[in-house]
């Protein structure tokens, strides 16, 4: 995905190379991928299901949302208005249920008895991804504290899913997160 966007970015301009990197990450890799190797049925099961998080979870699940809400969403508020904030929503739910699907709803179902395989790698995975945009749109603070906040996440997430054994607590928290990111709907606008 890093040479995806890099190529996208320079074949487009960035704006439209950002916009297009997304578009081939979420059809492509949290779409077509997912349904081809667990199909809608699994996918909805696993969308569908998962215990109540321990108190720990639920705190562990809601320090990203904090973590967004205090550095990007309001810092940027006055940056916000209905069209900004339609992009902050949409790019999140679908964000967040891709992620869900592609970084833990799969590695759950196809490792249910391994932490390793089912938890632990993809957490990798999820947050080494999160490289992959950066070319275009690099973190005015930088890539390490934005890994940093995509493992809070993705570990948050993982330990979720795991231990309730499905992805329901884990979408609103993620949802949430991404919610919070002006910068990025700004930029995708064009703003």
């Amino acid at each position: 995905m890093t040479a995806t966007f890099a190529g996208l970015g320079r074949l487009l301009g960035p704006r439209r190379g950002y916009n297009a990197g997304f578009l081939v990450y979420w059809v492509g890799w949290c779409g077509i991928f997912p349904l081809w190797v667990a199909g809608p049925r699994r996918i909805v099961r696993s969308l569908t299901t998962g215990a109540r998080p321990s108190p720990f979870d639920a705190a562990l699940l809601a320090l990203p949302m904090i973590g967004a809400a205090t550095t990007e969403l309001l810092p940027n508020r006055r940056g916000i208005d209905k069209e900004v904030a339609a992009v902050m929503v949409g790019s999140a739910a679908i964000n967040a249920v891709g992620e869900e699907v592609l970084w833990r709803g799969l590695y759950l179902d196809a490792f249910p008895d391994d932490l390793w395989n089912g938890a632990v790698w993809p957490t990798v995975g999820f947050v080494l991804w999160h490289l992959a945009p950066q070319v275009i749109l690099p973190s005015r603070r930088g890539r390490a504290p934005f890994l940093a906040g995509a493992a809070a996440v993705g570990a948050a997430a993982s330990r979720t899913a795991w231990h309730g054994r499905g992805l329901r607590w884990t979408l609103v928290p993620h949802i949430a997160t991404d919610a919070c990111g002006v910068t990025a709907a700004r930029f995708r606008l064009g703003r």
